[in-house]
Parts: structure tokens; C-alpha cells; sequence
């Protein structure tokens, strides 16, 4: 192949056309079959048109619209039109840094983030319907939550589009909301004391030390003896840290402290839940997050709960896990005459509709009323 040959597929510029053919489109030919034949600018595959002329010339210039990119002097004033991927761009540029998303948090949206852009981030921005995001949010996957985070980050995507002036209307905001159903059973108190009861002591502790607290499982395991001190312990809790104002101190009341008492015991180390390491392990086989060898890391929690479970006999489709023992604190603070008010408040919840959705399934607590009026005439 000759360089100059070379040199036209490679910038795919067509040909100039002859006398003959002034006023064809672009990529247009004749057939060996006397009709028309459309060559695809972009590999140079032939496809056949038929003999009609009229719809052979305008099928070809449709096609040049969509395949070619635009030079005309109408898209020299206005611009190239915008895609999702440069609402993409402007989302991670502007948005994304001050959401102050946890490690773990951020790393589950960067899968919806990077999916979205694989499958949308050519369209034109202007062109996106709210029934191409229904079809979309429904067809990428059955998961009711995560079709609900698909709806969540395409919103906050197209928002950054509307404040940029480049669509005026958010089109993913009007699409259907996904309800979520929670599907693990609740953790109740018998079932709760079944699985203490076979738990290792060190366990027993991150337990117990939960349910009084009501902190989830990354903040159990991160405790420190020096975060107890002047009467409460004192808690930044890690799912919130950097994102939001909260911040706890946690009054040590006799049961906390007779807890934090117990977790002192003969082994020496920082931190309220440990152990010492079944086994000694390389330097460079240990656990990058691990700062301390008896320090537990939160999977190992949630795996040693699992097996005192087993241990216990609770079984079922969806066992209650680690985490509901936050749901079954507030419960029972709130059965002791808590207010809704005062267990949110413990729970670090920005809401009472999150502090809600935990306490949901619960036995709600009778409320002591009197009535005020009299049958006497």
C-alpha cells in the first residue's frame, strides 16, 4: 500500500468526487450491480443501498452526520455538543471531592461511576430523555438498591450538567425511586444472649461494647483505652469522619465502665477488642491496616460472629448480622424511655428517618398517656 493510500484511511477523508458526481454525499458509490454503495468511513466496510437514488443520497448523508465528525459553521458558534461524560468530568472535578465519602463508601460509587460512563458517556447530554434513564436505571441490573445508587449517581451527575447551563432539566430526577426491603432478620436479645454465649471473650467484649454504644462495627474495632477519659468515651466515628459534624461523647455510666474494666485483660494492648495473633505472620504479609498485632480488623468480627452464630444454631435465609446490634440497642434504649430524639443522637444518624429505618422491625414501646377529658355533666 502506497503512503498516500495509507494517509486517506488513516484521516478517513473520502475522496474528491468527479464532475460526474458533484453533489453526491461523501462515501457514497456506484455498485458493480448498478446501484449504490455506502463505504463506512471509519474501516471502509461496503454496504449495499439499492438502486433508488434519492433514498441511497439521503441514507448516505444520515450516515456521514452520525460517523464524520462535524465542521460545519453552525457547530463553530455553538459548540460541539455536550455528552455525559463531560458531566462526568465536572462531577469528579467539582462535586465529588467534597462529598467526604469514608474509604469504603467512595470506592462503592466509583463501580456505579465508572459503569455509567462506560454505557452513557457518549450520548449527547441534550438528547437524554427521562425514558432513557428509566430504561437504563432498569436494564443495567434487577437489584432494587442498586438500581436506586444508579438513580442516585446519574441525578447528581445530569445536576452538575443543569448547573452548568448545558440541559435544562435533570431528567434522572423524574424517573422512578427503587424502595429497598431490608431482607436480614433482626437481632433479638434471646437470640442475641444464644450467640454471646458461644462467642470467644474478646468477641463477647466488641458485643457488648456495640450494644451499649450503639457504634458500628469499623468504630468497635478502632476503640482505644485512651479515647476513655474525663467520665465518657470519646468517638469520631469513621463512616462519618471528614463529611460531617459528628462527634461523640459517650458518657461512661456503670455498665460501660464495668465493660471497659473487662476488656483489660492480661494482654497488653492499645486496644479495647483484641486478641493475640493465632499466628506470626511475615512483614510482608500483613494486613496494611493493622497498626498493632493484637488489633482485630473488622472483617474478623464479622466472620467470628458468623460462626458463634452457627455455634448457636441460628440459621435461616438471612441470619441477623454483627451490624444489627446497633438496631437492637436502640431498641431497647428506646423500650427503657429513650426518645427517638436521644437514640439518633447516640446513633451519630443525621435523621430520625435513618435512625427509623433502624429501629424498624422492632417492637415499638407503649407510650404512657393520660387523658384529659371528664364524663361528669
Amino acid at each position: 500500500m502506497c503512503a498516500a493510500s495509507w494517509t486517506r484511511r488513516a484521516d478517513m477523508t473520502p475522496r474528491k468526487r468527479t464532475k460526474a458526481r458533484a453533489g453526491w454525499p461523501p462515501n457514497l458509490y456506484t455498485s458493480g450491480r448498478g446501484g449504490f454503495k455506502y463505504r463506512d468511513p471509519r474501516d471502509r466496510r461496503e454496504t449495499w443501498m439499492g438502486t433508488d437514488q434519492a433514498k441511497a443520497f439521503a441514507a448516505a448523508r444520515k450516515l456521514n452526520a452520525m460517523l464524520i465528525a462535524s465542521n460545519d459553521l453552525v457547530d463553530r458558534v455553538l459548540g460541539a455538543a455536550k455528552k455525559v461524560r463531560d458531566a462526568i468530568a465536572v462531577f469528579r472535578a467539582d462535586d465529588l471531592p467534597h462529598r467526604g465519602w469514608a474509604p469504603k463508601t467512595a470506592t462503592w460509587y466509583e463501580i456505579f461511576l465508572k459503569r455509567i460512563d462506560a454505557d452513557l458517556g457518549d450520548r449527547d447530554l441534550d438528547e437524554l430523555t427521562v425514558k432513557d434513564c428509566a430504561e437504563y436505571i432498569r436494564g443495567v441490573t434487577d437489584s432494587a438498591r442498586s438500581r436506586q445508587t444508579y438513580r442516585l449517581m446519574l441525578g447528581w451527575i445530569l445536576a452538575c450538567a443543569v448547573q452548568e447551563g448545558w440541559i435544562d432539566s435533570n431528567p434522572a430526577e423524574a424517573t422512578r425511586k427503587f424502595a429497598n426491603q431490608r431482607k436480614r432478620e433482626r437481632l433479638t436479645i434471646e437470640v442475641y444472649r444464644k450467640v454471646h454465649q458461644k462467642a470467644p471473650a474478646w468477641l463477647q467484649n466488641a458485643m457488648d461494647l456495640s450494644l451499649l454504644t450503639l457504634l458500628r462495627r469499623e468504630d468497635v474495632a478502632g476503640l482505644r483505652f485512651t479515647d476513655v477519659r474525663d467520665g465518657a468515651l470519646w468517638v469520631v466515628p469513621q463512616k462519618t469522619e471528614g463529611s460531617s459534624a459528628v462527634r461523640l461523647k459517650i458518657k461512661v455510666g456503670a455498665d460501660l465502665a464495668a465493660l471497659i474494666a473487662r476488656c483489660r485483660d492480661d494482654i497488653v494492648s492499645p486496644y479495647l477488642v483484641h486478641r493475640l495473633p493465632e499466628k506470626a505472620r511475615p512483614q510482608g504479609m500483613k494486613a496494611a491496616t493493622r497498626v498493632h498485632h493484637t488489633q482485630l480488623l473488622p472483617e474478623q468480627i464479622t466472620r467470628e460472629f458468623k460462626d458463634a452464630r452457627e455455634l448457636a444454631g441460628i440459621t435461616g435465609a438471612n441470619p441477623p448480622t454483627f451490624h444489627e446490634i446497633r438496631s437492637l440497642g436502640g431498641a431497647l434504649l428506646r423500650e427503657q424511655g429513650w426518645t427517638l430524639q436521644q437514640v439518633q443522637a447516640l446513633m451519630g444518624h443525621a435523621s430520625e428517618a435513618m435512625t427509623n429505618v433502624y429501629l424498624e422491625g422492632h417492637e415499638v414501646p407503649w407510650s404512657d398517656v393520660e387523658t384529659g377529658l371528664s364524663l361528669a355533666r
